[in-house]
């Protein structure tokens, strides 16, 4: 049984059809250059009719650069990361390029992120978390590829960081704390490496010291649900209870909330006062009512993508460093 091979269609078919030439097709698609409008509609009835697509890998081979730019991420089973890799795809796109989305973890193969990143000639990289180590940016900054770093400590000559106003959102919540006339805190940290999670830890430490609050810390193995979970059972066997406790990020306070209730047996927890850090959608569930602190994903989104656009077209500037404004949500939990 012989099969025939479809023929691809290409940009001149489509001239042909649409009566223009090549160029006009190109210039279409591209947005680069003037189209009349009556040019564009018939290149774009043409293209449809045809079933034409443009090949962007293709085109890139002719260029410098594609239109992709890379999202190395990890932690995506935290539902703030989720949210956050979605917003940032929102607005690459709606600055005419395309997310590339590369997966990482720790211990991963280091080389083989940067192998994809470069091979698919990206427009620009944006690192999303503290786990991918430090040799995918300097790699890419080494190959003139444009960086943004989101929340994370690294620092180099020419890329460029989001990072979340940590450092006010920890005043917010010891002001909140203080109004509920708290003397004595447990803040849930963290064993992973995490820019954020141990710059909060420090924060509340020092600002409650200054404050005269007594403050305990448990190192949860991970700060996720589960690290959550298991820190309420370190936190149900200290002798001296605190009245109120900070998890340095909402998967922490979820899991800590949960595990409080099944020790207690209770449906709420009235005993404690309990914060969390970063405002992630289920926060807000009736479950969890939890007081934290937002830093609001479209806006680091936003940030995140203006920086590597100027970098990208101004790739010789100084090092930017942007802070997210952050905010206070008050809910059942404090």
């Amino acid at each position: 049984m012989s099969t025939t091979k479809l023929k691809q269609v290409t940009s001149v078919d489509v001239a042909k059809a649409a009566g223009v030439s090549r160029a006009a097709v190109s210039r279409t698609f591209s947005n680069n250059g003037y189209v009349s409008e009556a040019t564009r509609e018939k290149v774009l009835a043409a293209a449809k009719a045809l079933g034409y697509r443009v090949n962007h890998l293709a085109r890139s081979l002719n260029r410098q650069r594609s239109d992709l730019i890379g999202l190395v991420v990890a932690d995506m089973d935290n539902p703030f990361r989720s949210q956050q890799v979605n917003d940032l795809s929102e607005a690459i796109l709606a600055n005419n390029h395309r997310p590339l989305l590369i997966p990482t973890a720790k211990g991963r193969d280091s080389s083989q992120v940067i192998d994809m990143l470069l091979h698919y000639n990206v427009s620009g990289v944006i690192v999303t978390s503290d786990t991918p180590p430090a040799a995918i940016f300097e790699t890419c900054a080494e190959n003139q590829v444009p960086v943004v770093l989101v929340n994370k400590q690294d620092k180099h000559p020419h890329v460029d960081r989001v990072l979340c106003d940590n450092a006010g959102g920890i005043r917010l919540l010891l002001e909140a704390f203080a109004e509920k006339c708290c003397k004595h805190i447990t803040v849930i940290s963290s064993q992973a490496h995490s820019y954020s999670i141990r710059k909060r830890e420090q924060l509340f430490c020092q600002y409650a010291e200054q404050m005269g609050i007594r403050v305990d810390v448990i190192y949860a193995p991970s700060h996720c649900y589960q690290g959550g979970l298991e820190a309420a059972e370190n936190l149900s066997a200290f002798e001296s209870q605190p009245d109120g406790v900070f998890c340095t990020n909402d998967y922490l306070a979820l899991g800590l909330i949960d595990g409080l209730k099944d020790k207690t047996g209770k449906h709420i927890i009235d005993d404690m006062f309990v914060a969390g850090f970063d405002d992630m959608q289920q926060a807000s569930w009736k479950s969890y009512q939890l007081t934290t602190i937002k830093q609001a994903t479209d806006e680091m989104a936003t940030q995140s993508v203006e920086l590597l656009i100027s970098r990208i077209q101004h790739p010789d500037q100084a090092a930017r460093t942007c802070y997210l404004d952050v905010s206070l949500i008050r809910r059942q939990s404090l």
